[in-house]
């Protein structure tokens, strides 16, 4: 018992030595991630997004080719990057250069994270993901007739199946990478979210991450013009609301809590905190509970065009080019100033219904809940369990 006590302290002694660490790149201006969006064309047809409806032709000939992309890359290398997630639109409608992508960056040393709907993922493109990619996200926000009416396409829920088994095949006794079945959770599937748990350790997944679908209304986007700038976001309010209303924030919480007394310690890795942080309040509202934006100061996103961005939903405030410039001279320069300027000011309403600030924006109280979240409360749930000990999947 003694010795649990001092590894469970010196864990998350070190989780709160990274938030005060993560502070200090926030006053700094130190970016220590970048998300690059290798296009914004999408074959999904998701309920839960709207990027699939921008101009495909369009967008394809703004997209730069892999030269372009290796300059970008070394910038980034150069700045002190060294995790890059790869992100779209799909990103297997640009097979060749995901390809040549992910070995350059294996080469340079850069941690890669892939976000995948799957489509088009093949054998070639599975061994280039064994070989570099270090942990993968299979979006899966449902099970069977459930996954291919949320994604959208007819074989959604096999093709999520398949492309496990293939990973799994080639990654053998690995760790890497690490699989993760990523759901985002919303009044389409908030009444599944056990079958999902059961289906990922069915699947052999390492992880299951829940996540809270965002979405923006046209007033959020007209109270957040910056010198005469409309923002552009892809998470657009359709003709129906994709969030939960009171008696589904209600029932999410209470299904998120019965999963983790019920598998936490199960050997698969439940994560459910980025919904955990958030209020019912919150949830039926679509808000967070913090405006400061570290996404802003310590990401970098990049667009299909070389383009620095301020964020991956204010997607057309552009600071720059790491083509044409430096990245010391787009980085922190006088408009992403101008910017945060006006974010600090709560003059910009999307910020206040951005779903990244409860996945990468909570300050400090928040980042402790989290710490309560992932560390404290599972262990109480797991020494639960071992004193009576209940049905978990194939663990049983």
């Amino acid at each position: 018992m003694l010795s649990q006590a001092i590894n469970g302290s010196r864990v998350i002694l070190k989780d709160i030595s990274r938030i005060f660490a993560r502070e200090v790149r926030f006053h700094g201006i130190r970016p220590n991630l970048a998300t690059i969006f290798l296009t914004y064309r999408c074959n999904s047809r998701c309920q839960t997004c709207s990027m699939w409806k921008l101009p495909a032709k369009e967008a394809e000939d703004k997209e730069i080719g892999f030269s372009e992309w290796k300059r970008i890359i070394d910038a980034l290398h150069d700045a002190g990057i060294m995790n890059i997630e790869l992100f779209g639109g799909n990103v297997l409608l640009r097979k060749a250069l995901l390809i040549d992508i992910l070995h350059y960056l294996k080469d340079k040393g850069i941690k890669v994270f892939l976000p995948t709907n799957q489509i088009g993922l093949d054998e070639e493109v599975a061994s280039a993901i064994n070989e570099c990619v270090d942990t993968v996200y299979i979006s899966t926000d449902g099970t069977g007739q459930y996954q291919d009416l949320i994604r959208g396409q007819d074989g959604a829920s096999a093709r999520s199946k398949n492309t496990v088994s293939m990973l799994l095949k080639l990654r053998g006794s690995r760790p890497n990478p690490c699989l993760v079945c990523n759901t985002t959770v919303s009044r389409h599937n908030v009444s599944i979210l056990e079958d999902l748990v059961e289906y990922a350790i069915s699947a052999d997944f390492d992880e299951i991450h829940f996540e809270y679908a965002g979405e923006f209304t046209r007033e959020h986007i007209a109270d957040s013009v910056i010198d005469g700038l409309e923002p552009s976001p892809y998470y657009l309010k359709q003709d129906e609301s994709i969030l939960v209303d009171q008696a589904g924030a209600r029932l999410l919480k209470k299904k998120l809590d019965e999963i983790k007394q019920k598998y936490t310690g199960c050997g698969l890795n439940i994560s459910t905190v980025n919904i955990d942080v958030l209020s019912e309040k919150n949830l039926y509202e679509g808000t967070i509970p913090c405006r400061k934006c570290y996404v802003e100061r310590t990401e970098v996103t990049v667009d299909p065009s070389g383009n620095v961005i301020i964020c991956p939903f204010i997607n057309n405030y552009v600071l720059g080019s790491l083509i044409s410039s430096s990245f010391e001279e787009v980085w922190n320069n006088t408009r992403h100033k101008r910017f945060r300027q006006e974010q600090n000011r709560g003059n910009l309403e999307m910020c206040a219904h951005c779903i990244l600030g409860a996945q990468r924006n909570p300050g400090i109280l928040t980042s402790l809940k989290r710490i309560y979240y992932t560390r404290v409360q599972p262990y109480n749930y797991k020494k639960a369990r071992e004193k009576a000990p209940s049905a978990c999947g194939k663990n049983a």
